[in-house]
């Protein structure tokens, strides 16, 4: 017989049992739910979705890079073949999903590129995904120097027109040790060659005589100074199968091309690019033409300095000795002395004082304050034989 109290308990022990399946539903219900969370919200993820392999994106054009990802914040876009990466971007918001790229002339072509999308700032770990297969970078027929002219608004000429001169400024730099104006010559064409430019190539620079200026010198090539005078680094390559390029024009002639030595920055600044304008400021030159000064010059970054001794801020040669001194000052010179050797050669000053040049220099590229907002360039600053310098190479 179950009694009133029997069925109290069962009562209550079905209530409780019922109260633990609701318990362990709940504990259940949670666990998914951070399990989704987790799985779906916390693991990071990215994929491309184009270009993924078969592509031909054409040079001078928009495409649009697409992607998906998960858990992440910013990405990185990198173009790569089998030899290096170039950076597409940087920093962009990885919820966009895509990016556009403007193809801009300079762009090498070619059918073994691949486009990586990943984790931005990369570090070891950081997912990354790949184009599944190599897409192609081509030049339309159509394209021409006229093209990249009309984008960067100033004249680019093809490398195939007769009268093309090119010029370049050395990576390196160097002493007024120079190994003489035949030294500087090998050093450009050395120069040349390891950046891949065909041709012969001279140093633009004088030496004391009149006859070894650097105009005259570029007289006696087999071009002399005639021609169109362009960067010789190549600002595109035209069509596939022809080994054409774009070279950015300097000047239409070689007076043209000279007069910008003596430009304002901010003229220069329209008419070479960035690179070749960083490096024009820090070059020798010696003697350009018959005008140019033959002694007695002084250096400039200590000419105003008024603690510096006179005869050190005087060099009697204009030129490093032809080229062939990297130091500072003449032999047998030492501060200390009261009196100078009388075998030092002597100088007059703008203001016709009279002094020994016991300092080496030659004449240089630089540049002085045009105003409070500017400068101008000059060929004739006085810079120290010990001062590194690079030289300007032109193609004769």
């Amino acid at each position: 017989m179950i009694t009133n109290n029997n069925k109290i308990s069962l009562g209550k022990f079905s209530a409780e049992k019922s109260l633990i399946y609701i318990l362990i539903s709940a504990v259940l219900v949670v666990l998914v739910f951070v399990f989704y969370l987790f799985f779906s919200h916390g693991v990071k993820s990215i994929q491309i979705l184009s270009p993924n392999g078969g592509e031909e994106w054409e040079v001078g054009k928009s495409y649009e890079i697409a992607w998906k990802a998960k858990g992440i914040k910013k990405i990185g876009i990198v173009l790569f073949n089998r030899k290096e990466g170039k950076w597409i971007a940087k920093n962009i918001d990885a919820q966009s999903g895509k990016y556009e790229w403007k193809i801009h002339f300079g762009q090498d072509y070619g059918d073994n590129y691949w486009i990586a999308v990943f984790e931005y700032p990369w570090q070891e770990g950081n997912k990354i995904s790949y184009s599944k297969a190599p897409f192609i970078i081509t030049y339309s027929k159509s394209i021409s120097c006229d093209s990249l002219s009309a984008e960067k608004e100033w004249p680019y000429l093809p490398s195939d027109l007769p009268a093309i001169r090119r010029v370049f400024i050395t990576e390196q730099s160097y002493t007024g040790d120079l190994g003489g104006l035949e030294g500087a010559d090998k050093k450009c064409q050395e120069e040349a060659e390891k950046q891949g430019f065909k041709g012969k190539w001279q140093a633009f620079l004088g030496g004391d005589r009149d006859e070894e200026t650097a105009i005259e010198r570029l007289k006696k090539t087999p071009k002399g100074t005639e021609g169109i005078f362009v960067e010789a680094k190549p600002s595109a390559k035209l069509i596939r199968g022809k080994e054409v390029t774009c070279h950015r024009l300097l000047g239409r002639s070689f007076d043209e091309f000279l007069a910008k030595f003596s430009n304002s920055v901010l003229i220069n600044q329209q008419k070479f690019d960035k690179e070749f304008l960083s490096k024009l400021s820090s070059i020798w030159l010696g003697r350009i033409s018959k005008k140019s000064k033959k002694n007695c010059l002084s250096i400039y970054k200590i000419s105003s300095d008024p603690y510096i001794p006179l005869p050190e801020k005087y060099t009697f040669t204009v030129t490093c000795q032809n080229w062939s001194q990297g130091k500072a000052f003449v032999e047998n010179y030492f501060r200390s002395e009261e009196q100078l050797n009388s075998s030092f050669p002597v100088c007059y000053t703008p203001k016709g004082a009279l002094t020994k040049a016991v300092a080496l220099g030659g004449l240089a590229e630089g540049l002085v304050k045009e105003n409070e907002n500017n400068e101008r360039f000059t060929p004739s600053q006085g810079k120290s034989c010990e001062s590194e310098q690079r030289l300007l190479c032109i193609e004769i």
